[in-house]
């Protein structure tokens, strides 16, 4: 999409502090700041938190983390302010409550006395009917007197509400079909529906990019900014929802890898993260599946961004995530990896990258492949003819500097002799010395541990003594 101003593009993000850092959460933020960081223009990070009940500051902290791990900063936020802080909902209520007051006194909202009963009542009477439930306006034509407790509804005007979707293009809807809806709560709280689109005018937000569940919110937001006389963003954009692998959409309860902890507890590289996030619901019309967060600006556009929803794949997240690891030089593994390994000091971290390079999809995947070198696996039952192989390779260790190109070349001797090629070779000496069928290359299997440990154990397997 064209953008008349580029200097003048401010886009936003507004997650609730009410539980984990969400995945949902990270990819919304990820197109803003592209989008942003494209057109030269400001990604603010604004924080809902009018839900008293729900929301917790650990929350809020865990938001500011994870999305600084991966990389996603902001130029503006509660945390460093802004020119329209505060950038939290809960301090801005006062503000909520001057735009309430304007409509009131404008005749454009009302207070509504209905209690829940009432309304519950209303509902019934319109399902019974089977008919759609909108607000009958009672309290709009005819309010019941003595009652002190109160929200506040929108008039909705009716008539059409027309904006311009970057991904979906035109888009129009009914406002016929949609009640007077409630704006404050009865506790004096704004609800979503109506602090957002209020904060979206007042901070200047010129491109509302968020997910695809907010569609149906976009023309309650528009009637209210055209209500209270503010200039309408100058477009919105609708990501796709990302899907379980089943095709259903995900959910905190049902689905961990919504959890963006997750992918740093599992070793996840934040920049193969970021990268996957982009190709999930998006793609460059090229064959190139690897990008730099700056080739990512780059080719980013809304036109190739896809209606349906995307389903989240784990392989292709750890083909991408594996890609990462491979092209990090071995000194920057070697420090990613040590908070994975704390067992290990770092000269064997380092004797271990190269093998670990090949053979890992994610970081936590480094502790599974050198278990054996802090642990002393079972023994395990080989048949006879495993037995044979075992045997084969103590006689030609035996001798052999402790080294992993020499340990190599003497196995190889091994292969040749047994006829049946490396990985039916090697597998009785993997187990016999990780207890495991997948481990680094058996030359650096047997190098990284000491030469008397890994005698040792193929010796108590072979049943013989040194």
């Amino acid at each position: 999409m064209v953008v008349p101003d580029a200097s003048m593009v401010r886009v936003r993000i507004a997650p609730s502090p009410t539980g984990f850092a969400h995945l949902g959460t990270a990819s919304t933020a990820l197109y803003n700041i592209l989008f942003a960081r494209a057109n030269g223009g400001t990604f603010a990070l604004r924080i809902d938190d009018t839900d008293a009940e729900r929301n917790r500051p650990e929350y809020e902290l865990l938001i500011y983390e994870s999305l600084r791990w991966l990389g996603l900063d902001w130029d503006e936020g509660p945390d460093k302010g802004g020119p329209y802080a505060p950038y939290r909902q809960s301090e801005r209520l006062d503000l909520y409550k001057q735009h309430a007051a304007q409509l009131l006194a404008d005749g454009k909202a009302y207070r509504c006395y209905c209690t829940p009963e009432e309304l519950d009542a209303e509902r019934k009477q319109a399902q019974a009917e089977k008919r759609p439930y909108k607000y009958s306006r009672r309290c709009l034509t005819n309010p019941p007197t003595g009652r002190a407790e109160f929200t506040v509804r929108f008039k909705v005007p009716g008539g059409e509400v027309k904006f311009k979707d970057m991904i979906r293009g035109d888009m129009s809807f009914d406002s016929d079909l949609i009640g007077d809806f409630i704006i404050v709560k009865s506790n004096g709280y704004p609800v979503y529906q109506f602090a957002s689109p209020v904060d979206d005018a007042v901070m200047k937000i010129s491109h509302v990019i968020r997910g695809e569940e907010h569609l149906s919110n976009t023309p309650y937001h528009l009637m209210l900014i055209d209500a209270l006389g503010y200039e309408r963003p100058t477009a919105y954009a609708h990501m796709p929802l990302i899907l379980a692998k089943d095709g259903t959409k995900m959910s905190k309860r049902k689905h961990p890898e919504t959890n963006l902890a997750l992918y740093r507890e599992q070793g996840y590289l934040p920049e193969a993260l970021i990268n996957y996030l982009a190709l999930l619901g998006w793609n460059p019309g090229t064959s190139q599946e690897i990008f730099t967060f700056d080739e990512l600006v780059q080719a980013f556009s809304f036109d190739r961004v896809q209606h349906a929803g995307a389903r989240f794949d784990w392989e292709k997240l750890n083909w991408i995530n594996g890609e990462y690891i491979r092209r990090l030089d071995d000194e920057e593994l070697v420090r990613r990896l040590q908070p994975f390994l704390p067992n290990l000091d770092e000269a064997t971290i380092r004797r271990a990258v190269p093998a670990l390079k090949t053979r890992m999809a994610k970081l936590a995947d480094a502790a599974t492949l050198l278990e054996y070198l802090w642990t002393n696996p079972p023994a395990p039952a080989l048949e006879p003819e495993a037995l044979e192989r075992v045997r084969a390779a103590i006689a030609v260790l035996n001798d052999v500097p402790w080294e992993q190109q020499a340990i190599h070349d003497s196995l190889m001797g091994v292969v040749e002799k047994s006829g049946l090629g490396p990985n039916k070779t090697f597998m009785p000496i993997r187990l016999a010395v990780t207890g495991k069928k997948i481990s680094p290359p058996i030359d650096y299997t047997l190098a990284l541990l000491p030469k008397e440990v890994a005698m040792s154990r193929l010796q108590r397997v072979a049943g013989v003594t040194a």
